[in-house]
């Protein structure tokens, strides 16, 4: 939207474009200078918008960038990015004033950073040499630092790495794998947290931007609860398989005790029901504790892995 302004902020020209953002046509604003309290109703915002213009143009008679919302005649909101210009017609002082509807901008720049700060996933936008551009609300969650603390510094890795050797070594093989495929996937390392906690960190990155301006996006993903479920699957396995060898072995060798007697005609034919029924109902009992330690492991652990998880249940 273009307008053209004498120095007492009475308008003289307003486009099309100024009209369709506004809902008010040149008609009903050239000439009345009330069109700005019908654009800034609230006076409150009013005058602070007005004051605002008087001091940038006191110290430049300019001024560029300056966002301001303005009411439309229906009613609605509209993000205004505003720029003029001072220029002299036939010895009159006109002000040309520019006016970029930048409402779906600034929405979508409002959607992205929520989807980026709602995300439960450790999101760092990284610029040259490691300065931390983006530092999300999950990264400020997992690692205890906060973004006032780690945008545009690079810091932040040392102390999370604080042991220089690990470091050294993550740096290594980060630099490996960059160089053969300029990204890494499911790279896991553990860090320390400003609490002293450390924590495993599976790790994503994606290059973005060309050249000469390119980021990187590291996400990392806390799994240091999925890694402790596993770990505690893996001994609640071998507790279990340490506790069931010794009645399955009782079974196995019952049973072979018993097709002894049988082929050595000892045992009647009841006899022989009675001891395989016995021995099926041992094993009966092996299955069904087999099945409350795997519902045992799989209610206290919730952090298992779905394909172990549906074993355990299954």
């Amino acid at each position: 939207m273009i307008a053209v302004l004498e120095s007492t902020g009475k308008i003289v020209a307003w486009n099309h474009a100024a009209e369709a953002i506004t809902g008010y046509t040149a008609a009903e604003v050239v000439g009345n200078p009330a069109v700005w309290k019908n654009l800034y109703p609230d006076p409150g915002y009013r005058r602070d918008a007005t004051k605002k213009f008087v001091d940038i143009l006191a110290k430049k008679k300019y001024f560029e960038n300056l966002e301001t919302t303005i009411r439309t005649r229906s009613g609605g909101s509209r993000i205004i990015l505003w720029n003029t210009k001072e220029v002299t017609l036939g010895g009159s002082t006109r002000i040309i004033s520019v006016g970029v509807d930048i409402t779906g901008q600034r929405q979508l720049d409002a959607f992205r950073e929520s989807i980026i700060d709602n995300a439960y996933i450790l999101l760092a936008v990284l610029g040259p040499g490691g300065t931390v551009l983006v530092w999300n609300k999950a990264a400020e969650s997992i690692t205890g630092y906060l973004r006032n603390e780690v945008v545009g510094k690079r810091d932040v890795w040392k102390k999370i790495y604080p042991d220089a050797g690990y470091r050294k070594t993550i740096t290594r093989r980060i630099v490996d794998i960059i160089s053969r495929q300029s990204y890494f996937e499911n790279l896991e390392t553990t860090i320390r947290t400003k609490s002293g906690e450390e924590r495993i960190i599976s790790w994503n990155t994606r290059r973005i931007g060309s050249y000469e301006e390119a980021h990187e996006i590291a996400i990392g993903r806390d799994i240091t609860e999925q890694r402790k479920a596993e770990e505690a699957l893996l001994a609640y396995i071998s507790e279990m398989a340490m506790r069931l060898r010794q009645p399955i072995e009782i079974v196995s060798e019952s049973l072979y005790e018993i097709a002894g007697l049988v082929r050595e005609g000892k045992l009647s034919r009841d006899e022989i029901v009675t001891a395989l029924e016995g021995q099926a109902r041992n094993a009966g009992q092996i299955a069904s504790n087999v099945s409350e330690f795997q519902k045992a492991i799989a209610e206290k652990n919730r952090e298992i892995p779905e394909a172990y998880r549906k074993f355990l249940e299954g």
